[in-house]
């Protein structure tokens, strides 16, 4: 599972194209495709980017694709909401 969640620096960061300490900077390049997507929105920006990671996982891995196909397991995406300690599952049709 790819889990996501509300009010994510490493995502507002891509959006705001700011400097950040650490290893954060090196994730902007797989954000950014998710970014593009939700046109200035955060919440939409991290739904996509729970899409666009899990499916990355699905298709990156041949041991994984290989293993989805059988359907001896599953790729999920969920987005955990910092406020209320509650996930919603992400539809990230894989």
């Amino acid at each position: 599972m790819f889990l996501g969640h509300t009010s994510c620096g490493a995502v507002s960061a891509t959006m705001q194209g700011v400097e950040v300490p650490g290893q954060i900077s090196g994730l902007f390049q797989y954000i950014r495709p998710a970014v593009k997507i939700a046109n200035g929105d955060l919440d939409k920006a991290i739904i996509q980017n729970v899409k666009n990671q899990a499916i990355l996982i699905a298709e990156a891995s041949p041991v994984i694709s290989k293993m989805l196909q059988a359907k001896e397991i599953i790729v999920a995406g969920g987005l955990y909401d910092l406020g209320t300690g509650m996930v919603t599952e992400v539809d990230i049709s894989v």
